[in-house]
């Protein structure tokens, strides 16, 4: 997706959240990502990303596990979706629909 899209100003990342250095680590190298993987140890920088409503039973914290986020460059979140084992979306096509959408808005 990161080659897909970064030629119209999107830029993919990766969070490892509330897992040790060393599993972050070899988690990145196991799947080569082309595109930054940051490391958020203790769910800090990432839990204001958590929307109130999603999975309200989990942590605030532990919500952005497997979870994929599109952010526009003012910081509001234009896409939301968490892991959701019985459906699925290993390709992103949810995702990828939506951001195509938003940038046929912004003429991209």
């Amino acid at each position: 997706m990161q080659q897909t899209y970064r030629d119209r100003g999107v830029q993919a990342l990766v969070v490892d959240v509330m897992e040790t250095p060393e599993v972050a680590k070899g988690w990145a190298e196991r799947w080569k990502f082309s595109f930054p993987v940051l490391h958020d140890p203790d769910g800090t920088a990432t839990s204001p990303w958590a929307p109130p409503d999603a999975v309200p039973d989990l942590p605030r914290d532990q919500v952005p596990i497997a979870s994929n986020l599109i952010i526009d460059p003012a910081g509001k979140i234009r896409f939301y979706s968490l892991l959701d084992s019985a459906n699925f979306d290993a390709k992103l096509i949810a995702l990828q629909a939506r951001l195509d959408e938003l940038l046929a808005q912004d003429g991209q």
